[in-house]
């Protein structure tokens, strides 16, 4: 008796606190797996435009500011060599 008791409790709870969407999410291994590929997908989209992003700023600054003073100089003999083949 005290099973069946705790047993309504907790779907109560549930129910109270709106989780019988996550329940149900978790009983469907294939929606679950549709929902995580969507989410990674998403989050590594989004990573991949933040760095991008992110490398075209640093770049627009470098080029703004004249350059950097050492690595500046090693790509222009980089290019250099690569325009005399």
């Amino acid at each position: 008796m005290a099973s069946k008791q705790s047993s309504k409790d907790n779907q109560e709870i549930v129910a109270s606190l709106g989780l019988e969407q996550i329940n149900e999410l978790l009983g469907n291994k294939k929606k679950l797996w549709w929902l995580n590929f969507q989410t990674g997908f998403i989050r590594g989209f989004a990573g991949v435009l933040g760095a991008a992003v992110v490398i075209v700023l640093i770049g627009f600054l470098v080029t703004v500011l004249g350059g950097l003073p050492y690595i500046g100089h090693f790509l222009q003999k980089i290019a250099e060599a690569m325009q005399a083949q």
